[in-house]
């Protein structure tokens, strides 16, 4: 292993701790204020509404919910540092977050709907097998619109470009793959490329089929 790799390794390694990860998120990202904005805009989110969060992680983007939120995700460690950050813990009772695989049957037959569903940063670490597991769940539970937010793999800018290189998931794909994986489940439409401070990010806007 080269000092190049050893270094990468360890910080891929560092990045398992919920409260690093999200500083490092907002070093290359920012507040990411642009993504909240968009993601509102494309679930045409209202007061009220109850909102899932696929694949939640830290549950940094809970705020995006004007109502009830549901936060899922299976690593144990980020779901019960979001309960605590930006759940009850945080003074918001009214988000739940649940360390549980959305594909299970544990969850699917708890008879759960929701109108809004967003996924942001996921695709690119599932592979298609999975993404189809994941998207195949949200489409039985979601009524109304879903957004996915995800990374572009070729951003023009050289920093960018590097930052997506490094980046944990192992399948980045193009914006036209991310919808290909999307069109199965869900009707697309929109879906753009766009940059929050150093990251080049994709979204697209769904509806239910």
């Amino acid at each position: 292993m080269s000092v190049n790799s050893g270094i990468v390794t360890k910080l891929k390694a560092t990045l398992d701790n919920p409260r690093l990860f999200n500083l490092l998120q907002l070093a290359v990202a920012g507040r990411q204020n642009i993504t909240r904005r968009l993601i509102r805009e494309g679930l045409n989110l209202m007061p009220g509404e109850r909102l899932l969060d696929v694949c939640c992680g830290t549950g940094e983007f809970a705020d995006v919910a004007l109502g009830p939120y549901l936060g899922i995700d299976i690593n144990q460690k980020f779901i019960e540092y979001a309960a605590r950050e930006y759940g009850a813990g945080g003074g918001h009772p009214e988000r739940e977050f649940l360390a549980e695989d959305i594909t299970g049957t544990s969850f699917l037959t708890r008879g759960l709907t929701f109108p809004k569903a967003m996924m942001i940063n996921s695709l690119h670490h599932l592979s298609a097998e999975q993404n189809q597991a994941v998207l195949g769940a949200v489409a039985k539970v979601t009524t109304g619109r879903f957004v996915i937010v995800d990374m572009d793999p070729d951003p023009s800018n050289p920093v960018s470009k590097f930052l997506a290189s490094q980046d944990r998931g192992e399948y980045v794909r193009p914006l036209k793959e991310q919808i290909a994986l999307v069109e199965p489940f869900f009707k697309v439409e929109n879906a753009f490329t766009y940059y929050a401070r150093l990251t080049a990010q994709t979204i697209i806007i769904c509806s239910s089929k």
